[in-house]
């Protein structure tokens, strides 16, 4: 019994150490401070305090051992990166004897009152010569020019970049019989042609939506109900423009609306400037196939002398204008169709323009997500060769 008495207390006596020990050794963080903001680099300070030797004393950050020093000064320098998130710093000192202290701080992610986050702006550019598409240009043929400032890209593809389309026929009243029947075999030319990422979706309007389909690539859903349509009624393009265009903002990549109508509206509670606005700050292409009324317009003309209970000469012109005027703007086109027969080969048209287009990548080198108008100008050093493509971007 002696024997063991004397054994308990020598491990009394040791377990007493080593808690003296434990309790004269002391660590504490001087920096970084509890609170603070911190991000990239930051150097981590440790002041020990203890009446014998340390042997070492460790650094985590975030539960994760950065370093280990063995001797003063205990100063560490890390690099957290460029992300802004707060972070836990805790030192351990240990003593010869097996004790050990510890201390943690918290710090905080730097506050921003307005980030600004830098994102791909992409082009969508035709190129022609003499009216033919030129397929064989090479990036470093390329200029653009971002409201002032020339732009390097980073990305350049030839075609084959998928899309999201919505395709908007006119099936007002002088659309009845033989046009639309043929506009709407030409809408389901451009469905079949398409490939295995393109998505498009239809709808068929008058002075009302007579029919939808949902954004789909399979022939059979992207034309349902299709045939059974009936051209009735009066002409709603401003307002039915305007929703595909927000359709079409909702959709990711790369973004198409075509237009089959005369452009003439007549029964829209939007006005063609509200909905030129919204093109402008939309990043979608619009191509308009332009269809004529028999005896009523020139190839090509404005629709001068035309006047209605809806609208005078005059806002008839300005509308068209308007229109003409945001198709180009978005590096879309215009086709203009004497004859219904013409309207299948249009879009197939507008389907081999989409796969032949340059695609150019660039991060601006001055957004700021301020709301600003930024004017971007498409060059190519190739003589003769015209250039298509959206005139800018708002800047959001």
């Amino acid at each position: 019994m002696t024997r063991l008495s004397d054994l308990a207390a020598t491990l009394i006596i040791a377990a007493c150490a080593a808690n003296a020990a434990t309790a004269d050794l002391q660590v504490r963080i001087a920096e970084p401070h509890e609170g603070d903001w911190v991000i990239g680099e930051v150097e981590i300070v440790a002041e020990v305090t203890t009446s014998e030797s340390v042997i070492e004393v460790e650094f985590r950050v975030d539960d994760r051992r950065v370093g280990l020093l063995t001797s003063p000064p205990y100063r560490m320098r890390v690099d957290l990166g460029g992300e802004n998130f707060a972070h836990v710093f805790e030192v351990i000192a240990r003593a010869p004897t097996g004790g050990q202290a510890r201390h943690r701080v918290e710090t905080l992610p730097v506050p921003i009152a307005h980030e600004v986050e830098i994102e791909l702006q992409q082009l969508y550019v035709t190129a022609t010569r003499n009216g033919d598409r030129i397929h064989d240009l090479r990036p470093d043929e390329f200029e653009v020019v971002d409201t002032r400032q020339p732009q390097r890209l980073v990305t350049f593809e030839r075609g084959g970049v998928p899309f999201t389309a919505v395709v908007l026929i006119d099936a007002s009243g002088s659309m009845a019989g033989d046009k639309l029947r043929v506009a709407l075999d030409g809408a389901s030319a451009f469905v079949d042609g398409m490939e295995e990422l393109d998505q498009t979706k239809i709808m068929v309007f008058s002075d009302r939506l007579l029919n939808s389909t949902p954004f789909a690539n399979a022939g059979e859903v992207s034309t349902t109900g299709l045939a059974t349509t009936n051209a009735v009624g009066g002409t709603a393009l401003n307002d039915h423009l305007y929703v595909a265009l927000k359709l079409v903002e909702q959709r990711q990549g790369r973004r198409v609306i075509i237009l089959l109508s005369d452009g003439i509206d007549s029964h829209s509670g939007l006005a063609m400037a509200d909905v030129a606005e919204r093109a402008r700050r939309s990043q979608a292409q619009i191509h308009w196939i332009r269809i004529l009324r028999a005896g009523t317009e020139e190839a090509g003309g404005d629709p001068a002398g035309r006047s209605s209970a809806w609208r005078t000469s005059d806002e008839y012109l300005e509308q068209f204008r308007l229109l003409t005027r945001s198709v180009r703007r978005t590096g879309g086109s215009i086709h203009t169709v004497e004859e219904s027969a013409q309207t299948e080969s249009v879009f197939l048209e507008i389907l081999h323009e989409l796969r032949e287009q340059y695609v150019l990548g660039y991060y601006p080198s001055n957004r700021r997500n301020d709301g600003a108008w930024h004017k971007v100008t498409v060059r190519v050093a190739r003589p003769g060769v015209h250039i298509r493509a959206a005139e800018g971007y708002t800047d959001f």
